[in-house]
């Protein structure tokens, strides 16, 4: 397809994007349907709602066009994003943290008296980076110890009150994750301003040491290739439906479907353990 000119390029990459992205709402609408319906039309039982396995199949199988459907414009997309590539954008030159980490490869070792200061400031600035992501990651390890601990802990799910048992692994979980990802958030957005600040002094220091382009042997170059990525992604991807067909198709040793058989342990994860029972 290389006789197409980029712009319909994009046009039908655009066009097969936004037919799957209103495809995936589409059917993540319907499931949501179908949960609700399930939900405000179950018989109560001493307060509880109870779903038949049978019941959630049939309902989900309603849905099941919608779901094979998606899952081939995927594939599609997937081919066409291969059948119609574009030109990268050059949009990560743009970013001062693109900018500086390659200005960064060619500041030299040692530096004249006039530039100490630069390059002290440039380390410095490295260094404080450094400590705060390693605090960060410290933060959500404190985060996932704790969440394994309590989720470790029979007491904290008496099996009583399924709801207020999920609403209490929130509240003990949820702190830690939102603290993490709002500390995450605020070093990303201090690099971005600790990076435009870095650049003028780092142009500086690297001016007149032109950056020396690395050399490869010819196996890197194969590996690296586009013609070599593609293939991988060809196969993988074959690999991937392959897995999938056969987890749908084969049988167990008690001659029982397994899609069936996963499907109703969702349907008895949605109605037992999250809590829409």
């Amino acid at each position: 397809m290389n006789n197409v000119n980029e712009k319909t390029r994009k046009t039908v990459r655009l066009a097969v994007g936004s037919t799957i992205g209103v495809m995936t709402v589409i059917f993540g609408a319907l499931c949501l349907w179908q949960v609700l319906e399930a939900y405000f039309t179950g018989k109560s039982s001493g307060g509880k709602f109870i779903f038949a396995q049978s019941d959630m199949f049939a309902r989900f199988s309603r849905v099941s066009p919608a779901f094979w459907l998606w899952i081939i414009l995927i594939a599609a997309g997937f081919v066409i994003w291969e059948v119609f590539p574009v030109s990268p954008k050059k949009t990560a030159y743009k970013d001062p943290r693109y900018a500086l980490a390659r200005l960064k490869k060619r500041i030299p070792a040692t530096v004249g008296e006039e530039l100490n200061d630069n390059l002290a400031y440039i380390k410095r600035e490295q260094k404080l980076l450094n400590i705060l992501w390693i605090c960060c990651a410290a933060l959500g390890f404190a985060g996932f110890v704790y969440t394994v601990v309590y989720l470790a802990i029979p007491s904290n799910f008496p099996k009583e009150d399924v709801t207020h048992e999920m609403l209490n692994m929130v509240k003990n979980v949820f702190p830690w994750v939102t603290l993490t990802f709002i500390t995450a958030c605020g070093i990303t957005f201090y690099e971005g301003k600790s990076a435009k600040r870095q650049l003028e002094r780092a142009r500086k220091l690297a001016a007149g040491n032109p950056l020396n382009a690395p050399a490869h042997g010819r196996l890197y170059a194969i590996l690296h290739s586009e013609k070599t990525l593609f293939w991988f992604r060809i196969g993988f991807g074959c690999l991937a439906v392959t897995f999938i067909i056969l987890g749908s198709a084969l049988f167990d040793e008690v001659g029982l479907n397994n899609m069936k058989h996963i499907l109703i342990k969702a349907a008895n994860i949605c109605s037992e353990c999250i809590g829409l029972g």
